[in-house]
């Protein structure tokens, strides 16, 4: 998979992610698709550390990069409509995730599926949520308050 694939790839699943409700549902359980096959039904994939754990340091970071950028551009609109801004989770993504080099976050997300073999079917959006993100925030979506079992 090529750098820019992989990089709309990690655009792509921020933005399907970017509902509060996607972010707050830790509990659901995820459907995992390949790539191919989502590719084929037109959906966007969800991916997980099975995948993960298959991909090159290279394209982890692509993935990374592309959850970056989306992030910017959020950020870019913001500064240019103030009324839009609200604290949804790409802000909360941005707020988490401040300061954290690329290769940090692809090292504690490595790191997550190694130390549990048993949660690789969770998505790798989720992992970055609660492992990275969340543990640094005051506030969750909206202003709500954290609770501890969405850790």
């Amino acid at each position: 998979m090529t750098k820019l694939k992989l990089m709309a790839f990690g655009c792509l699943s921020v933005v399907s992610l970017l509902l509060p409700a996607v972010a707050l549902a830790d509990d659901q359980p995820a459907e995992s698709v390949p790539l191919e096959k989502a590719q084929e039904m037109k959906e966007m994939p969800v991916l997980t550390g099975d995948q993960w754990q298959t991909f090159s340091q290279e394209s982890k970071l692509a993935f990374v990069w592309g959850i970056g950028h989306v992030v910017t551009v959020e950020q870019h609109v913001v500064e240019r409509h103030p009324e839009l801004k609200r604290e949804d989770f790409t802000e909360k993504l941005s707020e988490g995730l401040k300061g954290i080099p690329m290769v940090a976050i692809v090292q504690q997300i490595d790191d997550f599926y190694r130390y549990n073999p048993e949660d690789a079917d969770l998505p790798v959006m989720r992992v970055i949520w609660r492992q990275i993100v969340k543990p640094k925030l005051t506030t969750g979506i909206a202003g709500r308050p954290l609770q501890d079992n969405e850790h």
